[in-house]
């Protein structure tokens, strides 16, 4: 008896499996966007947190070369670091400043002080040698969305506390 051949089924198995790497394919392309976007993310937090070490940092060298650097501000103002290239120095500025997509900003505090010397948030009397800086950076992500990081610290008049 001759053997019957199932004409057709051979196209049917190749559109299954065309179908199955196609289908492989995009899932592969969409996890690879996804690790893309969380590395470049990861990148940024990074660099942000960098920036807010750096201007950390850049506090207490103010400070050390003199407590006005720091004391002379304007609680509530939002300042920006500007580093002069000419004379390697770091300043405080009310001029925007952006340091590639990121833009750092610094607000200083006064800082109340209760008959224990403990810090209060209220009904304290004000330690002129002690100042709260927060420190923030934004930037606009990518993707579109915006993202801070925000550092807060104390600072006194003395490098020794």
């Amino acid at each position: 008896m001759p053997k019957k051949t199932q004409k057709g089924f051979f196209l049917i198995e190749a559109i299954v499996a065309s179908a199955i790497i196609g289908t492989s394919l995009v899932l592969m392309l969409a996890v690879i966007s996804n690790v893309v976007d969380i590395s470049h993310r990861a990148l940024e937090k990074t660099q942000a947190s960098y920036l807010l070490e750096e201007g950390g940092e850049v506090a207490k060298v103010l400070r050390n070369q003199a407590w006005s650097n720091i004391s002379n501000l304007t609680p509530g103002t939002t300042y920006y670091m500007h580093w002069d290239n000419t004379g390697k120095t770091w300043s405080y500025t009310t001029t925007a400043e952006k340091v590639g997509v990121f833009t750092r900003t610094i607000v200083i505090s006064s800082v109340q002080r209760n008959a224990n010397a403990d810090i209060v948030s209220s009904g304290g009397s004000v330690d002129s040698g002690t100042l709260q800086m927060t420190i923030s950076v934004s930037w606009q992500s990518a993707n579109g969305t915006s993202a801070t990081e925000t550092m807060p610290f104390y600072i006194t008049s003395s490098p020794n506390i």
